[in-house]
């Protein structure tokens, strides 16, 4: 996969290296959760990803993470490997710009 350009306030950065390392962390607790079909955990983590990533300006994975969130409200777990794939091609492929905003 080619890499993703993300531009992130240059006021963030000495926060953003904590904040990618947490959500590879929430990424591996995705997969544990979607494993052991934990739905109520699993959304709860998506929403606290969705609402995290957004306040950094990583807004595809904020949508990734509301797309496992609406998944998981609709009670359809089907889905969330696929989307998990999808937030994890994405956010392994990311190359942070820093940019005065």
């Amino acid at each position: 996969m080619t890499k993703v350009k993300v531009e992130i306030d240059a006021d963030l950065q000495d926060l953003v290296p904590q904040f990618v390392e947490n959500r590879k962390r929430d990424l591996d607790s995705f997969d544990l959760l979607i494993q052991n079909n934990d739905l109520v955990a699993l959304g709860q983590l998506a929403h606290k990803v969705k609402g995290a990533a957004a306040g950094y300006g990583f807004m595809q994975l904020s949508q990734f993470a509301a797309e496992m969130e609406k998944a998981v409200k609709a009670n359809d777990p089907k889905v969330l490997p696929e989307i998990l794939k999808k937030m994890r091609d994405h956010f392994l492929n990311i190359d942070i710009h820093y940019v005065i905003m």
